[in-house]
C-alpha cells in the first residue's frame, strides 16, 4: 500500500492513500460533490457503451455510486449494497434505485476504465482543495512534482484492486 506523508497544522500525520476515507479529509457532501462532479469528465460514448451492456441502472448513477463508495473506503459490493439502504448519501445517489451486489460487482468489472478515470478525478481534487484550503503543506517540493500523479494513479489502481478482491472474498 501507498502512503504518503503531509503535515497538516504543527503535527504530522501519515496518510494511507488506499484505506483513507477521502470524506475525512474535504468532509462527506464536498466528497459527493467531487464523485458527482467526476461523471462530467468522462468520455460520453464510453458512458453510452457501459448503458448498452448494462441497461437497468443508468451508467452516471454507478459509476457515481461506486466511486463515493471507493473514495470511503466502502470497497464490498455487500457493504456498498447495505449503505444503499442504510446511508443517507448512498441513498441519495442511488434515488429510487437499489443495486443489488450481484451488479455492482458486475458494473466495476465491466467498467474498471471509467471507475479508474472517476477515482483519479476525485483524488486530484481531493488533494488540490486540502492544499489550496492551506489545511496541509507537502513535505519535499520534487515528490509533489514529480511524483504525485503517479501515486495518485497507483491509488486509484489500488482502490479497485482491493474492491476485486472484497467480492472475491464475499462471494466465497
Amino acid at each position: 500500500m501507498t502512503t504518503n506523508r503531509i503535515k497538516t497544522g504543527n503535527k504530522s500525520q501519515q496518510v494511507d492513500a488506499v484505506s483513507s476515507d477521502l470524506s475525512q479529509i474535504v468532509g462527506e457532501q464536498t466528497l459527493l460533490k467531487l464523485a458527482l462532479d467526476s461523471i462530467q469528465t468522462l468520455n460520453p460514448a464510453l458512458l453510452q457503451e457501459a448503458a448498452r451492456r448494462m441497461p437497468d441502472f443508468r451508467p452516471q448513477m454507478m459509476l457515481t455510486l461506486l466511486t463515493y463508495s471507493y473514495s470511503s473506503s466502502i470497497y464490498g459490493s455487500k457493504d456498498i449494497e447495505w449503505a444503499v439502504e442504510n446511508d443517507r448519501t448512498v441513498r441519495y445517489i442511488c434515488a429510487r434505485t437499489r443495486p443489488d451486489w450481484q451488479s455492482l460487482r458486475r458494473f466495476r468489472r465491466q467498467n474498471r476504465e471509467l471507475l479508474f478515470q472517476a477515482l483519479l478525478y476525485v483524488m486530484k481534487q481531493t488533494w488540490a482543495l486540502k492544499f489550496d484550503n492551506g489545511d496541509a503543506d507537502y513535505v519535499g517540493y520534487e515528490w509533489f512534482e514529480g511524483d504525485l500523479l503517479e501515486r495518485l494513479n497507483q491509488s486509484a489502481t489500488e482502490r479497485l484492486d482491493v474492491a476485486a478482491l472484497m467480492d472475491g472474498a464475499e462471494s466465497e
